[in-house]
């Protein structure tokens, strides 16, 4: 590195002498040759101004004068015991210092809010203390994304505190991109989002949901802090009728509550890829474990039909295998038909249908994405619809996901789904639940036809299917009640230590579903495990009169 060796006193020396002329004057200097040559000589050395370089060599004594404590404008002007305003009209020239890693903001100390303050590099340092030229170091570490968003948190922040003006805190954003400019994230954003207003309201989602680990951001807050009066309704307007750029990119979603004030915003995984990179899948909202169901996690089960059913269930165990069903979509495709496969499983309760949909899944390696129609409904008017949207946002990334790893597409199921696939109601009064029902029908209609996977939905009354829907579902299965014959191998297989003619017995006596004959059996176990015996056939009888809700006068289920 170049050496500087027009004073034999070194860098050291030369801030000295400016610094203590500055000292003298309370930040307004005796202009003597000494301090003349020496503020020429920085100024040559750093590539500044004079008033640049006279902030320079003021941040760095201070720094080390400090016990290299954090500065900031207020702390210099006590350095100087001259008046704040001395200094803040220099905010721009501070600004070049930092755009150029001369001194660089960092973190707030506790209780010091409305304030921005800066440290010296170390590589900064180092070069004045051997004579060196300074030569820019980037630590990769205190340059990433993260801390990018930090530091805009901090500038949108310090907007609000000091009441700057929209155009100073953008142009500070600008200043800071500038500064990472060297990452491909900040590129692609600034191609993306040419307006620095968009930018700045992605950058400030991002900042609310990861800078305080919330996964949305309120609504008003945001507007707030990136607008001003002139433009705030604007911004309000377009973001909660949806019309807005980052809506248009798929970057933002916004889910409107009872009011303006409880509603929320929170980042795509568009956005989260686009701003973080492949470490934006990290980022992305996971879905909860009673959501989703890995192959690996179902228990592996022997179910039991009525012969008619047995036929179809076969057939779609096998259609449903990866290869199988890759061959089938493919020819769809080529035909010009959906390539989506719904399929509806209808009966009494407890016939198997929920089950069969998990067996399917663990002969077939897929994930089951559950969904509850009960956890979709909202009291706030339009949150359901949102809700009910975000599903198959969910259901398309996942698919798009498997596209591009195992192939194995998941099953959506929706269980007990009675009620939303039901005929759609005439609406007549004030209310707003049937036009809610209709809207979901309508998402649900448009969302089937242009399905890429596998749709399963179970219902116990399908008498009330809206013709709509039944258009729709490929397969329709009806689960009939067991039999004698089948149940008594259901008996035998859950309970293997009875007898072919007890199980018959069984199966005779007590009109049972699957799914009761299960709830027997788990009192069973229980009793076994609390007594360390094996259950008689009349204790097992004791058990089965009490499963159905009837007075022990009239037990349902005994043949006289």
């Amino acid at each position: 590195m170049d050496k500087f060796y027009g004073f034999t006193s070194g860098v050291l020396k030369q801030i000295s002498t400016i610094v203590v002329s500055l000292k003298k004057g309370n930040f307004l200097p005796e202009r003597t040759k000494k301090f003349e040559r020496a503020v020429a000589f920085m100024c040559h050395y750093l590539e500044l101004d004079e008033i640049q370089t006279v902030l320079f060599c003021s941040f760095f004594t201070a720094f080390y004068d400090y016990s290299e404590r954090p500065v900031s404008l207020y702390s210099l002007s006590d350095f100087y015991e001259c008046n704040p305003l001395c200094l803040v009209q220099y905010k721009n020239s501070i600004d070049i210092l930092v755009d150029k890693n001369y001194i660089e903001e960092c973190e707030t100390p506790d209780g010091m809010y409305g304030q921005a303050f800066y440290k010296i590099p170390d590589y900064v340092t180092d070069a004045i203390v051997s004579n060196t030229k300074i030569v820019k170091m980037v630590d990769e570490n205190t340059r990433s994304i993260q801390h990018f968003i930090r530091r805009l948190e901090r500038i949108v922040d310090r907007r609000i505190e000091n009441d700057e003006s929209i155009e100073s805190m953008f142009k500070r954003i600008k200043h800071l991109e500038n500064e990472y400019k060297h990452r491909e994230e900040i590129k692609r954003i600034i191609e993306i989002l040419p307006d620095i207003s968009d930018r700045e309201l992605l950058y400030d989602t991002a900042a609310g949901m990861f800078n305080h680990l919330s996964t949305d951001v309120e609504f008003m807050i945001l507007v707030n802090r990136g607008s001003d009066a002139t433009n705030r309704q604007n911004i309000a307007q377009s973001l909660s009728e949806e019309n807005h750029n980052l809506f248009k990119l798929d970057f933002i979603q916004f889910e409107k509550k009872g009011s303006m004030m409880e509603s929320t915003v929170s980042l795509t995984d568009k956005a989260l890829e686009s701003l973080f990179g492949d470490e934006g899948k990290l980022y992305q909202k996971k879905i909860g474990d009673k959501s989703l169901k890995e192959p690996d996690k179902i228990q592996k089960k022997e179910l039991f039909y009525m012969p008619e059913n047995q036929a179809d269930i076969d057939r779609l165990f096998t259609a449903m295998q990866k290869e199988n069903l890759k061959s089938v979509q493919k020819r769809l495709e080529e035909r010009s038909m959906p390539t989506g496969i719904c399929i509806m499983f209808y009966g009494a309760p407890g016939t198997g249908k929920t089950e069969t949909v998990y067996q399917i899944a663990k002969s077939t390696g897929r994930q089951v994405f559950h969904v509850d129609f009960g956890n979709l409904r909202s009291m706030w008017y339009g949150e359901t619809e949102q809700k009910v949207k975000k599903v198959f946002t969910d259901y398309k990334k996942m698919c798009e996901n498997a596209k591009k790893s195992d192939g194995l597409f998941p099953i959506l199921l929706f269980n007990e789904a009675d009620a939303i696939f039901g005929k759609r109601r005439e609406v007549s009064g004030p209310g707003e639940g049937g036009k809610t029902d209709n809207t979901i029908q309508n998402i649900l209609l448009d969302e089937m036809e242009s399905l890429q996977g596998i749709l399963i939905a179970t219902t116990n009354f399908a008498d009330n299917l809206d013709s709509a829907f039944e258009r729709r579902f490929l397969f329709k299965i009806k689960f009939a009640k067991p039999d004698r014959n089948v149940k008594q191998k259901i008996w035998k297989s859950k309970i293997p230590w009875i007898s072919d003619d007890d199980a018959m017995y069984l199966a005779k006596n007590f009109p049972f579903s699957g799914g009761e004959i299960d709830n027997v059996v788990r009192k069973i176990t229980m009793d076994e495990v609390l007594t360390g015996k094996t259950m008689a056939l009349a204790e097992i009888e004791s058990y089965c009169k009490t499963e159905k809700l009837h007075n022990e006068s009239n037990v349902v289920g005994f043949m006289k």
